[in-house]
């Protein structure tokens, strides 16, 4: 195994425990469907959701570097 199989692998295995774990950590509270506007929905969203948000765009943004240096061409 090389070491950039060695990091992709690695990678993979820390996104999908950050996805299973935000998954498992929230508690998805049942409700009616109702309309909502932008404010309530703002609210919700952040001050429920804030962790769930947060890791879920860390996680956006550490998978697009790995894209981008798995996506680089290599010097020989």
């Amino acid at each position: 195994m090389n070491k950039r199989n060695a990091i992709t692998a690695v990678a993979l295995v820390l996104f999908l425990v950050a996805v299973v774990g935000t998954i498992l950590v929230t508690q998805w509270e049942p409700g009616a469907l109702t309309s909502t506007n932008n404010d309530e929905l703002s609210s919700v969203v952040f001050d429920q959701y804030g962790l769930a948000i947060l890791i879920v765009g860390i996680t956006l943004f550490v998978s697009m570097l790995g894209g981008v240096y798995i996506a680089q061409e290599e010097e020989e």
